[in-house]
C-alpha cells in the first residue's frame, strides 16, 4: 500500500528533476522514516520502477537521461563504498586471525543493516 501512495504521490507531484523533492519533504508529506522511504524507493526501482534522484531526493523520471544521471549517481555511490570497505580491510589486519567462524567477537556489523540485523 504505501509503496502505490509513495508511486502515485511522485508521479503527480514530481514528475521529472525539475519537481525533485528532498528526502526530508518526502517523509513529513507520506508519514515515512527515513529508513521506509529508503526501502521503499530501492523495491520500487528492484520493480523496474522509474523513480530517479540524488543527494536531493527523489522524483519520477520523466526519460532515460534522468535514469542514466541516477544510475551514474549510485554507481559513484557503490565505488566510495567500496573503497571505505578495501579501507577497513586494511585496518582489519591490525587486529590479528579471525575467529572460527568467520567474525571477530563484538564486531557489531548487525546494528548498521537497515533492517535491524536481518539480511
Amino acid at each position: 500500500m504505501k509503496e502505490e501512495q509513495l508511486l502515485n504521490y511522485l508521479k503527480a507531484n514530481c514528475a521529472g528533476r525539475r519537481n525533485i523533492q528532498t528526502r526530508a519533504q518526502l517523509q513529513r508529506r507520506l508519514g515515512l522514516s527515513k529508513d521506509q522511504l529508503t526501502n521503499l524507493v530501492h523495491r520500487m526501482r528492484c520493480k523496474g520502477l522509474p523513480i530517479a534522484g540524488g543527494s536531493g531526493g527523489y522524483f519520477y523520471a520523466e526519460n532515460a537521461g534522468e535514469l542514466h544521471a541516477t544510475i551514474r549517481w549510485l554507481e559513484k555511490m557503490v565505488r566510495t563504498l567500496l573503497k571505505s570497505i578495501s579501507g577497513l580491510s586494511k585496518a582489519m589486519e591490525s587486529y590479528g586471525p579471525m575467529e572460527q567462524n568467520g567474525e571477530r567477537r563484538g564486531d557489531g556489523a548487525d546494528e548498521f543493516l537497515p533492517s535491524g540485523g536481518k539480511e
